[in-house]
């Protein structure tokens, strides 16, 4: 009896893997720019927050509620939240989309790859830019939502990064891809992905840095460089 045909998935980060620059305090500032300007008088406490976290003082999922509220108060409703994120994506993609990242993509979509975003950004802008990458699925950080719809700045479980996005990426092939055998390529510019890598078949690590191709040759995945089109 032949065994069926797997499906073939392609999974990508978004920092530094599909987009060249870190979207999460671009998009705060960005955001606080054309909402309230005023609370960019609050960027010497938003630095100190990113000071914090890099410190390991406190954790994202502590971080990232506070920047929110800091820079977009304390509720963001639906029709601004959707606003926001349409233009944000009108303006990264495909202006910040690296030629290796848009070469892969477009050579999974031709394999016949189902593609899949999975980022620790939140999902509010992160599923904007990927329906602007034409992205069949979008995985990223959950927020409350308010009975209307209102988005709020705490995170909804915890933070998509790690372990927990492997979880969440092991939940979206099995309410997507269905039981049968899968095929899966992963993309990612960092070693915190280490459980998404162990997922898949294919193991891209994304970068130039010595110290990603040192973890590269020890993991055994293949050090590819997005800045570059092949």
């Amino acid at each position: 009896m032949t065994s069926p045909t797997p499906v073939h998935i392609a999974i990508y980060d978004l920092d530094r893997t599909v987009l060249r620059k870190p979207t999460f305090t671009l998009f705060l500032l960005w955001a606080a720019a054309r909402v309230a300007p005023w609370r960019l008088l609050a960027l010497p406490v938003l630095l100190l927050l990113l000071a914090g976290a890099g410190l390991k003082l406190f954790g994202r999922d502590r971080f990232k509620p506070a920047a929110i509220r800091l820079m977009l108060g304390r509720r963001i409703s639906t029709a601004r939240a959707s606003d926001l994120a349409q233009r944000f994506a009108a303006w990264r993609v495909p202006a910040d989309v690296p030629p290796g990242a848009a070469a892969a993509i477009a050579r999974d979509r031709a394999e016949g790859y189902r593609l899949l975003l999975a980022t620790a950004a939140p999902e509010f802008y992160a599923e904007a830019i990927g329906a602007a990458l034409g992205f069949d699925g979008v995985v990223a950080t959950r927020h409350l939502r308010e009975a209307d719809g209102a988005w709020l700045p705490a995170i909804d479980g915890t933070n998509c990064y790690g372990a927990e996005k492997a979880r969440r990426i092991e939940q979206w092939l099995a309410e997507h891809a269905g039981p049968g055998r899968r095929r899966l390529r992963f993309y990612s510019d960092h070693a915190s992905d280490a459980p998404s890598f162990a997922l898949a078949e294919e193991r891209y690590a994304v970068g130039r840095s010595r110290k990603l191709a040192r973890q590269a040759r020890e993991q055994g995945w293949t050090l590819v460089d997005f800045s570059r089109p092949a």
